[in-house]
């Protein structure tokens, strides 16, 4: 297995970053943020997908946000392997305040101004009581740095958000938060970034879904 088993290196950290699983209240549409939900029946047969993926892997720690629906995600992965899980604050997804529990078109009758600013990608404002985007990436980013100065040389699993993932990708390519919604996440996907201690990080997998194989992706590719 190329990367799922690779052994770990001295001058690099691996990343492999999932997305947490399809959740109870997915089909409303609201916008959940830092809102604690609960991961649906289907989201936890998608981790357990990738907990079965991920059994022979070499892995030194777990991570989480500190919401209840990526805690879950590495509650499933890590069962049995005696590794140590940390959920972190910094993980934790872009706080929409007010807007929370609210669909897109609530959001946009209540508060159109806001809503426009909010499509126009504008980075510095902030939903009522809530995060900007350029908020959420310092807080992001920072939780990064401070992950990547004890972990080279290690392997690890994150279960993130969407706009964790997207933010942490972002770090990655070296883009701007106006690329920020050109990296489609969806539930329970798989992403795999290497950061080493001299040069660029290198992105090998961006969005794979749970019934991806390593198998099946380097076949295509031979």
């Amino acid at each position: 297995m190329k990367y799922l088993r690779d052994p770990s290196h001295p001058d690099r950290l691996r990343i492999f970053l999932l997305r947490h699983g399809h959740l109870e209240n997915s089909e409303r549409h609201v916008i959940n943020g830092s809102t604690d939900v609960s991961l649906s029946p289907t989201g936890l047969v998608q981790m357990e997908r990738w907990k079965d993926l991920f059994s022979g892997s070499v892995l030194d720690s777990f991570y989480s946000s500190s919401l209840r629906r990526t805690i879950d995600g590495v509650r499933i992965l890590s069962e049995g392997r005696g590794v140590p899980a940390h959920p972190v604050f910094g993980f934790r997804e872009r706080s929409f305040g007010d807007w929370e529990g609210m669909t897109r078109d609530r959001i946009e009758q209540q508060d159109p101004e806001g809503y426009k600013r909010w499509l126009e990608m504008d980075p510095e404002f902030a939903p009522p009581n809530g995060e900007s985007l350029t908020m959420f990436r310092e807080r992001v980013v920072g939780t990064l740095e401070g992950i990547l100065e004890k972990s080279l040389g290690k392997n690890i699993l994150v279960v993130g958000h969407s706009g964790v993932n997207r933010i942490l990708l972002l770090r990655a390519f070296g883009l701007s938060l106006d690329h920020y919604f050109g990296l489609s996440q969806d539930y329970a996907c798989l992403n795999i970034i290497d950061f080493y201690r001299n040069g660029p990080p290198v992105v090998h997998l961006l969005n794979a879904p749970p019934d991806w194989t390593e198998h099946r992706a380097i076949s295509v590719h031979e």
